[in-house]
């Protein structure tokens, strides 16, 4: 045994001399190959070189983050225009103190930004008022804006030539290698911006997303029992804001952008406002500012259907001049319905189809009243309900001859409405959403444009305040484009405003889901 032991240590002793000698000559014969490079002139110009490109692509990178910005006249706005290192290499408007207005214009990794510091009043006034002024301004705009960063990146360019020219002093101390690090700053630069242009999206100008805060938030909209003392002056700052984001997104509307005609059909969609007040100034405000043509309401205005909540709160209606069409959600009673219907602009749908503004509506009332959640039917039977309310639907829309869109208030009514109407608006689970149903059939699901109501005042997460623009070509009543517009609800006051043009082969009418559905002609003998 002892025997044994021994031969295994003494084999262990062996591999590790052996071990230790390989690691000695390892060693040896790198330090001989690294003496014969340092000896070699062409190793040392490959790390000179390496060094160079190095110190100057940091160089470019850190002048570019330095770059100040241009002053610039882009039609009534004082701005500055500034280049900066951005891997998503989007383009930026600042509009102070309303947050940005975001587009995806090219790749990255140089983003540029334009603030617009200040306007002039007089100069935007005229604008306005002089007929076709928007039209004039919208063509000098781009030319402006070409000047603007044309001015800035050939700032860019010198600035980080000039810092690649510090920065190679300093690290080389020689004047030649200075140089080729300034050069390098310049031309790694100059590739960074060749690339951001050769990736430039025009089409993105129709497509921006809006991103900001409140500027006129209310220092204190707290839990619910701050409301009754802060929500008038919550209400009025809310408005304030909207209109001041929706006169400025509406100016830019007017100007030339793909996929929206200036003569479209605009249909404004909400749904489960909830009894929340402040969703009539919204609407309102958009209403007035988009030239909205109707509103669609798919359901559930009131919380619990009482005849108090029809007969108060469906006065906001009044607030809204345009036609305002409604189908039932499964918070509203017939008191709701018969309150609305009173109303000289509402129009209530229930299985039937109506031109309002040069599109054919077509809507069925939520079969189900369930404003308790404690006393539902099983899902089983739900779920039959919605089936059959959406069938009706859909047997009314063929025997009308079609419709442009069709409104429900569940998701799962629109089922029986695929390869019927080329579009169908619902609501119901307060989450945006947009499906496919098939047979070019698209649904458009709304959150809640009363942020489930007053009571999500008390959440610890408040859900915001969201509503649709939808734009219908006006010959072929295709949907071409939508808004989808959100608003922080309580104390969470950012805005979203994101723009989908939907592409022209993609684009639905009736006329083709009609003639998809015709039945064969007979054939003859």
């Amino acid at each position: 045994m002892n025997d044994r032991l021994a031969a295994a240590l003494h084999r262990t002793e062996d591999a590790f001399r052996s071990a230790g000698r390989r690691v000695k000559s390892l060693w040896g014969r790198s330090r001989a190959g690294w003496s014969r490079l340092r000896r070699s002139g062409r190793a040392r110009r490959f790390a000179v070189i390496a060094a160079i490109l190095f110190v100057g692509t940091g160089a470019a990178a850190g002048g570019l983050a330095l770059v100040g910005g241009t002053k610039a006249d882009i039609g009534p706005f004082d701005t500055t225009v500034s280049l900066h290192p951005d891997l998503s290499g989007e383009t930026v408007v600042t509009i102070p103190p309303l947050g940005d207005v975001i587009f995806d214009s090219h790749d990255g990794p140089v983003g540029l930004n334009l603030s617009l510091d200040s306007v002039d009043p007089n100069e935007a006034q005229d604008i306005i008022n002089t007929p076709g002024g928007v039209t004039s301004a919208s063509k000098s705009l781009a030319s402006d804006v070409t000047d603007a960063v044309v001015r800035v990146v050939v700032e860019a360019l010198a600035i980080v030539t000039l810092c690649g020219l510090l920065v190679g002093a300093l690290a080389f101390r020689t004047m030649r290698r200075a140089l080729l690090t300034g050069v390098t700053s310049l031309a790694v630069t100059a590739a960074l911006m060749g690339y951001a242009a050769t990736t430039l999206r025009t089409e993105s100008i129709s497509q921006p997303r809006y991103e900001g805060l409140l500027a006129y938030a209310p220092s204190v909209v707290g839990n619910a029992e701050d409301i009754a003392v802060n929500y008038e002056e919550y209400v009025a700052n809310l408005q304030k804001f909207v209109t001041n984001i929706s006169e400025f997104y509406a100016l830019a509307m007017d100007m030339p952008q793909l996929g929206i005609q200036d003569d479209s059909i605009r249909v404004l969609h909400v749904s489960d406002i909830h009894l929340n007040p402040s969703a009539w100034h919204l609407m309102e405000s958009v209403v007035d500012q988009f030239d909205i043509n109707a509103v669609a309401d798919t359901g559930d205005m009131n919380d619990w259907g009482s005849e108090q909540e029809a007969e108060i709160f469906s006065q906001g209606v009044e607030q809204i001049n345009v036609p305002y069409v409604f189908v039932k959600g499964n918070h509203d009673s017939v008191t709701t319905v018969a309150a609305l219907s009173a109303y000289d602009n509402v129009i209530v749908l229930d299985g039937e189809v109506q031109e309002i503004e040069g599109l054919r509506f077509g809507g069925v009332a939520d079969p189900r009243f369930t404003p308790d959640k404690g006393a539902q039917p099983s899902s089983e039977y739900a779920q039959q309900m919605l089936t059959a309310s959406g069938e009706r639907l859909a047997q009314e829309i063929t025997a009308a001859g079609g419709a442009d869109l069709a409104m429900v208030h569940e998701p799962p009514m629109a089922d029986p409405l695929a390869g019927v109407v080329p579009l169908v608006l619902a609501g119901h689970t307060h989450e945006r959403a947009v499906h496919d149903l098939g047979d070019g059939t698209t649904l458009m699901v709304e959150g809640s444009t009363g942020a489930a109501g007053l009571r999500n005042f008390q959440s610890d997460d408040p859900m915001r305040m969201e509503m649709d623009v939808l734009y219908f070509d006006p010959v072929t009543k295709a949907l071409t484009a939508y808004d989808s517009i959100s608003v922080g609800s309580g104390t969470e006051t950012d805005v979203t405003l994101d723009r989908t043009v939907i592409p022209t082969e993609d684009q639905v009418n009736e006329a083709e889901i009609q003639g998809s559905t015709e039945p064969a002609a007979p054939q003859r003998d």
